[in-house]
């Protein structure tokens, strides 16, 4: 397997095979950023694709962002879609690691449904989103 961050030309042609899937976690999750916001992202530089090949070709894409917080910079996972995630995930997770390190966040954030604390049991919550009815 290999990993690397795709260009803009690059997220064109690997979007049509994650965007629906992208859609429905960004759905589950309450769906406060859609897949074509993160496309776009991707595609103007705010945001990285980072793709997982296998022989195959992409086997998963994470959407990562740099964000600057109050007292600290972090890489924010924004989404990630793939299919076999324990057999590319620690691969991800070291190349993201070091993105991150090289762009000087001190922690890796995501958010969405608990399911995310057993992909990386070493994390700690920071906060809890709830939505009330109108």
């Amino acid at each position: 397997m290999k990993i690397g961050i795709a260009n803009a030309v690059e997220v064109d042609q690997v979007w049509p095979l994650f965007s629906a899937r992208l859609q429905q976690a960004c759905e589950r999750t309450g769906g406060d950023i859609s897949s074509g916001e993160m496309w776009q992202m991707c595609r103007s530089g705010q945001a990285f694709c980072v793709v997982v090949f296998d022989e195959a070709g992409p086997k998963a894409i994470l959407i990562m962002q740099f964000q600057k917080w109050t007292a600290k910079t972090v890489m924010r996972c924004l989404g990630i879609v793939g299919d076999g995630v324990n057999e590319w995930l620690p691969l991800a997770r070291g190349f993201i690691e070091q993105m991150a390190k090289d762009g000087g966040a001190t922690s890796f954030v995501a958010e969405g449904r608990e399911g995310w604390a057993a992909l990386f049991p070493d994390a700690k919550k920071l906060r809890v989103t709830y939505e009330v009815s109108l």
